[in-house]
């Protein structure tokens, strides 16, 4: 069960962020940049054929966008960051875990720096334990990930084993762990978070509620403004068209995520160039790239850009293709 079991660390620095996508296992998302401020982010990832232990740390706020693993449970925690740590528009408590089924959507948002731990395992995996643990199956939420309120210093206690189990494949990277240590380590493990998931408690289900409502129409807002080819964008139009007006519209963006939609959905675009330009291919023009975004007039593109990231496009396209 534990045999091939590796370890990898993977750093990047300045614009890079934005190129991770692998980040969860079985997972695929998106980093979007929300500031010129020097970046770092390194991502740990301890992998056994059944249950895969990751985390991820950034020193710069940081939005991630997008879906969980299909066929696997996933178990999140905020270990540095918390207070300005939202998922999924919801706030995140002392002693709370996040729940996230198959699939599930997750748009995590961080104000400053801040660190993640996750747990992947099949569900089947994960319920034996429970059920060898209580005596019952966990609760399963059906579709929308979800917290959990665990005992006091619960989450510590995760967040020390974790950094435990890390700084053992760190240690036994160049040699291997063998197949005894890493049933050691991943049934202690998968044991713990059995125990913890089976006295863990729902949060508030309005709280929940609230915030899984205010997630989708963040993420139907943005598809809309995608929509327009151009960065010029009638809020009032959007509004309407999500079903409110543009003052609950910029107050429901002004609390969740801290911005206006306005200014949101403008750095969605800008990450998407930004993408392009580090990915380019020779021939690439910048001014391509400006258009294919929605950007028509080009001086206020270098602008934005430079603004938000910290250089012009031209010098991170001239980089990308050394």
């Amino acid at each position: 069960m534990f045999g091939n079991t590796s370890f990898h660390r993977y750093s990047y620095s300045g614009l890079d962020p934005a190129l991770a996508c692998d980040v969860v296992y079985g997972g695929h998302f998106e980093h979007r940049l929300m500031s010129a401020r020097h970046s770092n982010m390194t991502h740990q990832r301890l992998t056994s054929p059944d249950i895969v232990i990751e985390s991820g740390s950034y020193d710069f706020p940081v939005v991630a966008c997008g879906l969980m693993p299909l066929n696997m449970l996933c178990v999140g925690l905020v270990a540095d960051g918390a207070e300005s740590t939202r998922y999924n528009t919801s706030s995140i408590d002392d002693d709370e875990i996040q729940i996230y089924p198959p699939g599930a959507e997750l748009l995590y948002h961080a104000g400053r720096s801040s660190r993640w731990i996750t747990f992947v395992a099949p569900e089947t995996t994960v319920q034996a334990a429970v059920i060898a643990r209580t005596g019952r199956p966990f609760l399963m939420p059906k579709r929308d990930a979800t917290s959990l309120r665990l005992p006091k210093g619960s989450r510590a206690h995760l967040v020390q084993l974790a950094d435990d189990a890390f700084a053992l494949g760190r240690t036994l990277e160049s040699t291997g762990i063998s197949e005894q240590l890493a049933a050691c380590m991943f049934n202690g493990l998968l044991d713990t978070y059995a125990g913890y998931l089976g006295q863990a408690q729902l949060v508030d289900s309005k709280r929940m509620a609230t915030a899984q409502q205010h997630l989708q129409l963040i993420l139907a807002c943005e598809h809309l403004a995608l929509q327009n080819d151009s960065v010029s964008l009638d809020l009032d139009d959007v509004a309407r068209r999500s079903g409110y007006s543009r003052r609950a519209l910029e107050m429901i963006f002004n609390r969740t995520i801290g911005m206006p939609p306005g200014r949101w959905f403008m750095n969605i675009r800008l990450n998407e160039a930004l993408r392009d330009l580090l990915t380019a291919k020779p021939g690439c023009q910048v001014i391509d790239v400006a258009s294919r975004w929605g950007f028509r007039h080009f001086s206020r593109f270098a602008y934005q850009y430079r603004r938000t990231f910290g250089e012009l496009p031209s010098e991170t396209l001239q980089r990308a293709q050394r």
